[in-house]
């Protein structure tokens, strides 16, 4: 007898049904992803508050800049048009000054010397003019101390002719210095001395390239004769006599009178 049995095949189909049936009571995949799509929603907000601060400081910093440059503008606007413009009116000055004419072969007088002054700070240099003196004592004239160029010129209103030197800066004080000791005689809180002393000069040779003497000493000169000074070596006291082809201008840009004589050859 051949005995044929189906068991296999009926425990094949009871575990088929058991899978079935434990597919059937799982929960649904959907349910899954509802559990965890608020954990998806709560994540944005917290980058979000991260860039805001982020892009709350970089506002900050743009404003403090421009409050900054704001200010920096507005002081350079009220030093440029105030306070040079205050500048501006108190570089001219009207001097007078009383000195003792020690140089002079009489008995020693006291003279008063006028002067118009113009310094200009910014262009670092000084204009002085002097008038025909009430009292004798020199000739009228315009003086300009370059100290960007280092030169001095001396335009000689009777001769009308022009003389060009080296700045002396042991003498001439720079315009700074000059503006304060002016300011200063202004206020009176401080008077010039009274005594006077003197610097000898010879003429040269002639100028022929006046534009190399820069801007202000060219206006000046500009359709005037006009010379190279040196100093003398050696002093030597200028009377009456051995003043016949020299000329002198007196004036003060110092704490002191200076008298400038100019000496022509023979």
């Amino acid at each position: 007898m051949v005995k044929i049995s189906f068991q296999p095949a009926v425990a094949g189909a009871k575990a088929d049904k058991a899978s079935a049936t434990a597919s059937a009571a799982a929960p649904a995949p959907a349910a899954a992803e509802i559990l965890l799509t608020p954990a998806r929603e709560e994540r944005p907000p917290a980058q979000r508050t991260r860039r805001s601060s982020v892009g709350g400081v970089c506002y900050l910093s743009v404003g403090v800049v421009v409050l900054l440059l704001s200010l920096a503008f507005a002081s350079v606007y009220i030093y440029r048009y105030f306070f040079l413009a205050q500048l501006a009116r108190d570089n001219f000055f009207h001097c007078g000054v009383l000195y003792e004419d020690s140089l002079s072969s009489q008995l020693r007088t006291r003279l008063e010397l006028e002067e118009d002054v113009k310094i200009y700070l910014e262009e670092n240099y000084e204009r002085i003019n002097v008038p025909v003196p009430q009292f004798g004592g020199g000739d009228p004239a315009d003086i300009i101390h370059d100290f960007q160029r280092g030169l001095t010129a001396y335009h000689d209103i009777s001769l009308d002719k022009c003389y060009v030197i080296e700045l002396n800066t042991t003498i001439v004080l720079p315009p700074r210095n000059f503006w304060e000791l002016l300011m200063n005689v202004k206020r009176g809180a401080y008077l010039p001395q009274t005594y006077i002393i003197q610097e000898e000069m010879v003429v040269s040779e002639p100028v022929s390239d006046k534009e190399a003497l820069g801007a202000f000493i060219y206006h000046l000169c500009d359709g005037k004769d006009t010379y190279r000074l040196r100093r003398r070596t050696a002093h030597r006291r200028i009377n009456k006599r051995g003043a016949e082809n020299c000329n002198a201008i007196r004036h003060f840009e110092n704490t002191f009178v200076v008298e400038t004589v100019i000496c022509r050859a023979a």
